[in-house]
Order: structure tokens, then sequence, then C-alpha cells
């Protein structure tokens, strides 16, 4: 069964570790994209696990990075599944900020979690379309097997985007698109009523 603590591992490790960074420093589609997924993980762990740092500041670095390295748009269709079709312009707005605030809020509160794992990168491959990769890789942890980590990598104009992370061959995205349609079919086909309930746990 899909692990939630397992999702906020990768979200630790790949978030935290790259805060070092300058938020401005895409890094360029001219690399491949195993070297921009092991590149955003080869620094030390600062901000998101520094005790020193407020929550409120945890979660505003965090939502910089989820910002710049996620296709937030792209992943806000995908997992509001059917009812995308038949959301209005405005529902879709309010869905995509609502869904972004909940993933920022949630697991920006969790990063003491972190206990020492290592990301290793495997290799990576194309997908048929020519823009979208996988990039293989494995968080190895101490006395415990190889946790299997892929990255679903976009190309967009010149820098990659993530569009999934599948952990142990669950995808993260299909995971909370079944969880978002089975509220709204719950709800008489509410996508309002998503939104509320995304809201309220901001």
């Amino acid at each position: 069964m899909f692990s939630k603590k397992l999702f906020i591992l990768v979200f630790l490790f790949f978030f935290s570790i790259s805060l070092n960074k300058s938020f401005n420093n895409y890094v360029l589609a001219g690399n491949d994209p195993g070297s921009y997924v092991m590149e955003m993980t080869t620094e030390a762990i600062s901000t998101l696990t520094d005790n020193s740092t407020s929550q409120n500041e945890k979660e505003s670095q965090f939502g910089k990075l989820f910002d710049k390295n996620f296709d937030v748009p792209s992943i806000s269709r995908f997992v509001l599944g059917k009812y995308w079709k038949t959301a209005s312009i405005e529902q879709k707005k309010k869905f995509i900020k609502a869904f972004r605030n909940y993933v920022v809020k949630t697991y920006s509160s969790r990063f003491n979690e972190y206990s020492g794992e290592q990301l290793t990168l495997l290799n990576f491959e194309n997908e048929s379309n020519p823009k979208i990769f996988i990039v293989h890789t494995g968080l190895e942890r101490e006395d415990a097997a190889m946790i299997m980590v892929d990255w679903r990598i976009g190309k967009k104009k010149d820098r990659f985007v993530i569009l999934d992370i599948i952990i142990e061959g669950i995808s993260l995205a299909i995971t909370q698109r079944s969880e978002f349609v089975s509220v709204i079919d719950q709800n008489e086909g509410s996508i309002d009523k998503l939104i509320s309930l995304l809201k309220e746990k901001t």
C-alpha cells in the first residue's frame, strides 16, 4: 500500500537539499534530466530542516521551490481527472490555487522526518514523447532496502519541470487523482466541495 511517509521523504530530500541554490537559477534543459534531478539533491540540507527557521519561513521557501520545480497547472489538470473538462474557468483557477496551497501546507510542516537518506541516480530514459523523461533513482536507507523512486520530467522551453513522482511503482499523481475524484463523486459531482475541503486543510 502507498505510504505517505515515503512521499514525505522524497519531498524532504528533493526540496530541502536544493535550498542553497538561488530561486532564480533554473537548471537549463541543455543538461540531461538525470543531472537536473541530482543537481537539485547534492547540497547539504539547509533551511527546511533548520530548527532556527520558523514554520512560516519554511512554508514560504517550500512554496517557492514547489512552484518553480513542479508543473503545477499540468498536475492540477491531471489530478482533477474527468472533472477538469466540466469545470468552469473560475473553478479551474480556484482548484489550482487550492491544490497548490494544500500540498505546500501539508508537506512543509513535516520536514523533521528527514533522517539522512541518500539519493542515487540509476539511469534515465525518454518516453514516446521526446520532451518527457523518466529518471530512475534509488533512495538509500541504513539497514533497509533501497526505495525505488522514478521522476517523470518534462522539458519546458529552456528548463525541466517535474510532472510526477513514482515511488515503488506507485504514481503520486494517479493516487491523488483517485482520491480527489472519489471525493467529488461522493459529493454529487461538486468540484466546489473538493475546493472547499482543500481550503479547510490549509
